[in-house]
């Protein structure tokens, strides 16, 4: 039995098993034999016109055939646009094409010359150009980074998703909260892919989120451990590198410093405190209180803030000249997020025993766990005086490296992209 599709720009909009009387912009389209078993409302959902010809949207493509278009931030002072700079070459070897829909940026870290990359967005702002730039692209797939930060706007993000319903739209969210208000954010995402474990149940248990949910961990490179030459002078120094947020607990790694002076009188502490125009008034705020805090715990020799945006080169020094990098974050019980560090990622690779707190960033990393300021200088004191304390930790983050590198993490992307299941424990 021969049956008709009706399609409109694209959309089958109607089936029907007798010629439709078409009129206006509606085109009557023949459905071709091999989609016999294929029901009305899955010709309407899951299938489009291209080239006159009928296309099934969730047909899955070798890598080498498939045309993807990768949409987030780029060459920023940004975790997210780190974590695209990463992975999105790895992917791009993979697969048949590639374009890049980056944000606009007037003060990028480095240049891109490739072509390919169009800037075509601004956050808080209209998204219809980068809804034109990618459909003029036509992608078999659409990779969307997502940060809330990136997206503020949900009426700009939710247009975004229902002009763009006719592709596959897999979306990377790197921080998951409990917030009811977000799930209007999340709920139109078609396919969603986080990083953590307890990301997926919020999403799925919590919320209700009924789009298929991913679980794919943090990318890592590999481990360097070339150290530097010890210029502080001290044996017992140790290092932060985040934005200086309060959640980022700087005072908790200042406060462990005065415990362990009266042990170590030339203990060092080094805080990478990286501060962004978007936020400047909470940093200089914050920065202030801890300097008043120095003050009070007469730890100005033993402790040094670093303030700005400091470029890969810089940080690479600072991690490799430190024994220990601490990262202290906390968790605020109205805000808690599902999202992981790039910073730990980061000082890991560098072949440095990292201790962080128990928040979730760090839930699916082997780091040394430790909350308050007391255990923090507990184990402190222990990756200080025991070298082969110091090694087995290492060697423990190292394994787990290589079992996540940014290869890796980039060869998950690619099997989803082309259909094989994921992980989600």
């Amino acid at each position: 039995m021969k049956r008709f599709a009706g399609v409109r720009k694209g959309k089958v909009v109607i089936v029907s098993d007798v010629p439709i009387l078409t009129a206006g912009d509606v085109e009557l389209l023949e459905v071709p034999r091999k989609f016999a078993d294929v029901s009305s409302i899955e010709l309407i959902r899951n299938f489009k016109v291209k080239n006159g010809k009928l296309i099934n949207k969730l047909e899955t493509k070798s890598a080498k055939e498939l045309k993807i278009a990768f949409v987030g931030n780029w060459k920023m002072q940004c975790g997210i646009s780190t974590y695209s700079e990463s992975l999105w070459p790895l992917i791009d070897t993979m697969v048949g094409e590639s374009r890049f829909f980056i944000e606009k940026n007037d003060s990028p870290t480095s240049e891109t010359n490739d072509e390919r990359f169009i800037e075509c967005w601004t956050r808080g702002e209209s998204l219809q150009e980068l809804v034109t730039k990618i459909k003029e692209y036509d992608p078999d797939i659409i990779s969307i980074q997502h940060e809330f930060g990136l997206w503020p706007n949900a009426r700009y993000w939710l247009s975004m998703m229902s002009q763009l319903s006719n592709y596959r739209v897999v979306v990377t969210m790197h921080s998951v909260f409990h917030h009811k208000d977000k799930t209007i954010t999340e709920a139109c995402m078609p396919e969603i892919v986080v990083h953590l474990r307890g990301a997926y149940e919020v999403l799925k248990d919590e919320k209700g989120i009924t789009s298929p949910v991913h679980v794919i961990s943090h990318g890592y490179h590999p481990v360097d451990d070339t150290r530097r030459w010890i210029y502080y002078m001290s044996e017992q120094r140790s290092l932060p590198s985040s934005f200086g947020f309060r959640y980022k607990g700087f005072e908790t790694s200042i406060r462990a410093v005065a415990l362990l002076k009266a042990k170590y009188p030339d203990v060092f502490f080094t805080a990478i405190f990286t501060e962004s125009s978007h936020n400047a008034i909470e940093h200089e705020t914050y920065y202030n209180e801890l300097v008043e805090l120095i003050d009070s715990l007469d730890v100005k020799e033993n402790v040094s803030i670093v303030r700005g945006y400091q470029s890969d080169q810089v940080l690479d020094s600072f991690i490799r000249t430190n024994k220990v990098v601490v990262l202290p974050y906390k968790s605020n019980p109205g805000h808690e997020v599902f999202g992981v560090s790039g910073a730990a990622r980061y000082a890991m690779a560098k072949g440095v025993p990292v201790v962080t707190t128990s928040v979730n960033h760090f839930s699916d990393v082997p780091t040394v766990k430790a909350d308050t300021p007391e255990s923090i200088a507990a184990e402190l004191d222990r990756l200080f005086s025991s070298d082969k304390v110091r090694e087995e930790q290492i060697r423990v983050q190292s394994n787990y490296i290589e079992e996540n590198s940014w290869q890796h993490i980039a060869e998950r992307y690619v099997g989803l992209f082309v259909g094989k299941p994921t992980n989600h424990k």
